[in-house]
């Protein structure tokens, strides 16, 4: 049975994952970041998952894969086995903050109390949070937190902190029910965007979603045409709901200020999308929710 109070705390967590994502997300497209982690000599993929891991050390391209989830493990292997011959950690952890700071003064203009408010808010939401279960985001609560000083280096590594723990909630939201192609199958449909068009980020190849479209078909889970049955976007829905429920600690920390935090990421997250920033159409938070 689903209460009021419920239905609420799961509307807020959905809600806040769209609004931190651009926050946090964007640092993957920003150019500020990608000419740091070159100038170390790291190619895209082993700046993105050498530069988002350093906060568990050095760690071997499998823990990031386990961590992860999401990705082909061969993938990782290759990004992360490079990315480590070439960087430390900190290094990776230095330049994805001051990639990420950049970029945030570039598209949301120079810090205004605004972002401090947000950072702090988001901050109460995390600090002393349990990590049981959660790697990246305990990783990044174990990081220094930018001060006063440096509003927008303080805003995104608070909306990060957001960000990695529904990250990890929703891993063992689908990890029981899916593999990992399969969730990106899956989410595709849910977000009602082109088959195919998102998988390949993950690595996956030809072979492998066609692969994972016939477990998906045989499961009931798809069609005979590749689209969602009614049981597939139950499961998928299922598993976002879970999710959802997941950040039921840290919306509880929100108690009565969800409006408050809300107007004040609505143009912060606003600004981070568009050229430069986090893509407005690209379907992991929906940023069309946010452009609207």
């Amino acid at each position: 049975m689903t209460t009021d109070s419920d239905a609420t705390a799961r509307a807020t967590a959905r809600r806040l994952g769209r609004m931190v994502e651009p926050l946090a997300a964007a640092v993957y497209f920003a150019p500020e970041a990608q000419e740091r982690y070159q100038a170390l000599g790291l190619n895209y993929f082993e700046g993105y998952f050498c530069s988002r891991s350093a906060c568990l050390g050095a760690a071997p391209w499998r823990v990031v894969a386990g961590v992860f989830a999401a990705f082909k493990p061969a993938v990782v292997e290759r990004a992360v086995t490079g990315g480590w011959q070439k960087a430390t950690p900190e290094q990776m952890l230095d330049a994805r903050l001051a990639g990420a700071r950049d970029q945030m003064l570039r598209m949301a203009g120079e810090p205004t109390d605004r972002f401090l408010a947000a950072a702090d808010l988001l901050l109460e939401m995390t600090d002393g949070v349990d990590g049981s279960g959660r790697p990246l985001f305990s990783g990044l609560a174990g990081l220094p937190v930018p001060g006063p000083d440096d509003p927008a280096g303080r805003l995104w590594r608070a909306a990060d902190r957001v960000r990695e723990h529904r990250g990890d909630g929703h891993v063992a939201a689908w990890i029981s029910h899916v593999d990992s192609a399969e969730i990106t199958l899956l989410s595709e449909h849910w977000w009602g965007i082109e088959p195919g068009s998102y998988v390949w980020t993950r690595g996956y190849d030809a072979d492998d979603v066609a692969a994972a479209r016939g477990r998906l078909t045989e499961r009931g889970l798809l069609d005979g045409d590749g689209a969602l049955t009614d049981a597939g976007r139950d499961l998928r829905e299922q598993i976002e709901v879970a999710t959802d429920r997941s950040e039921r600690e840290v919306v509880a920390r929100l108690g009565d200020r969800a409006d408050e935090l809300f107007d004040l990421l609505t143009p912060l997250s606003r600004a981070m999308l568009g050229e430069g920033g986090y893509p407005p159409e690209s379907p992991v938070n929906l940023g069309r929710h946010l452009a609207s």
